[in-house]
């Protein structure tokens, strides 16, 4: 049977969500700021876009009004949302897997003159910075042949920080370039595509906080934020920090750290949060490039089934240098090393795709344990790669 084509977004159900949501939502909390270039480039083209919390869809789909574009998403997001969000416009997909039907749903989307709308890192940022971004994307524009326009936003991530349990009120700007005209995208190579796609969404939210003076006022400013920050700089104890207020502690050693309102540290290691994950990264770097490296964490698996995750059994989780392995009931999934150059994660969650499958698995102990996994295997990857 002939794979259906795509909804395209309804634009009346666009207009009614922010008329009924967008506008409250960027009154309220985030201030958008942009400069309406969005609203007057002609579709179809291609967006690719940072992704620090979600308020840069709804800042996208705002920004580009009248023009309603077609998001692509993952397929572990169609659980959080109602069916009606098929008609605002999604291309579902597994994360960090090869899906040739999606480039034919993308080219539907393009065909019928609607902008299509990619994030390329394909999760939410980790730090606030720009995460990896694979050149996959720059030969995908020279496939479609069509326009390619980049948007940076500053400012998501200070907005709701993937570990923060509150959102803040910040200004949330707006960079948005043709970066690729129709002319250029058949005389560029992949390469020179791809250097400006990184160059034009690169960005750092703890340094746009600072040179803006962005005060953010939060009685829970830091807390969660011993999901990132899950090693401790003084005594090296992992997943042993704790975070009250705007503090973080180290129930190990009792080391202190306090977060100002400008986002700097005072009182530690560290001033910024970027260096301290920057070391965490470097520890992790040093620890899976020994033969001896090994990670081991309990979880709880669950299976995406319809709609809905269902429970699949406790699990053990295991990565090495042969890659990960999880076993779980009478199940074992098993990744060879360099299958994944990034996890999809978040606080509690690690998502881990199958061919006919997506699976996720709940820590049970550990804050952080998941923060330290997606490191171990970015870093395990780029170590293999260097070595060919």
């Amino acid at each position: 049977m002939a794979k259906k084509h795509p909804k395209l977004a309804s634009k009346f159900l666009i207009r009614g969500a922010i008329d009924l949501y967008g506008k409250t939502k960027f009154t309220k909390n985030a201030k958008l700021i942009t400069d309406g270039t969005l609203k007057h480039i002609k579709p179809p083209y291609i967006v690719v876009a940072n992704h620090a919390s979600f308020v840069d869809v709804g800042g996208l789909i705002m920004s580009m009004y009248p023009n309603c574009a077609s998001f692509v998403i993952s397929v572990t997001q169609l659980v959080q949302w109602p069916s009606a969000i098929k008609y605002m416009g999604v291309l579902p997909k597994k994360q960090f897997t090869v899906d040739t039907s999606l480039i034919r749903d993308i080219r539907y989307v393009l065909d019928k003159g609607r902008p299509v709308v990619i994030y390329p890192e394909a999760k939410l940022s980790v730090v606030g910075r720009l995460n990896i971004i694979k050149p996959a994307i720059a030969k995908l524009v020279k496939l479609l042949k069509v326009p390619l326009v980049t948007v940076r936003f500053n400012g998501n991530y200070l907005y709701r920080p993937r570990w923060a349990k509150t959102v803040r009120k910040v200004p949330v700007r707006v960079d948005a370039r043709l970066a690729v005209t129709a002319e250029e995208v058949g005389a560029l190579s992949a390469e020179q595509i791809y250097d400006r796609i990184v160059e034009n969404l690169a960005y750092d939210d703890y340094e746009y906080q600072l040179q803006n003076n962005i005060e953010i006022e939060d009685e829970h400013l830091s807390e969660g934020l011993e999901n990132i920050l899950y090693k401790c700089p003084e005594c090296g104890e992992e997943f042993a920090m704790t975070a009250h207020g705007n503090t973080l502690t180290c129930s190990k050693c009792g080391a202190t750290v306090t977060q100002n309102k400008l986002g700097a540290l005072e009182g530690g290691r560290f001033d910024k949060v970027t260096d301290w994950y920057d070391w965490q990264t470097q520890c992790v770097r040093e620890e899976v490039s020994r033969s001896d490296y090994r990670f081991e964490g309990r979880f709880r698996a669950e299976k995406l089934i319809k709609k809905k995750f269902v429970e699949a059994g406790d699990a053990i989780l295991v990565h090495d240098s042969e890659g990960i392995t999880a076993t779980f009931g009478d199940q074992t999934l098993h990744y060879k090393a360099g299958t994944f150059y990034t996890l999809s994660f978040n606080n509690d969650y690690v998502y881990l795709p199958t061919s006919d499958a997506v699976y996720r698995f709940a820590r049970l102990s550990n804050v952080g344990c998941t923060t330290k996994l997606n490191l171990a295997v970015e870093q395990q990857t780029q170590l293999s790669e260097q070595r060919k």
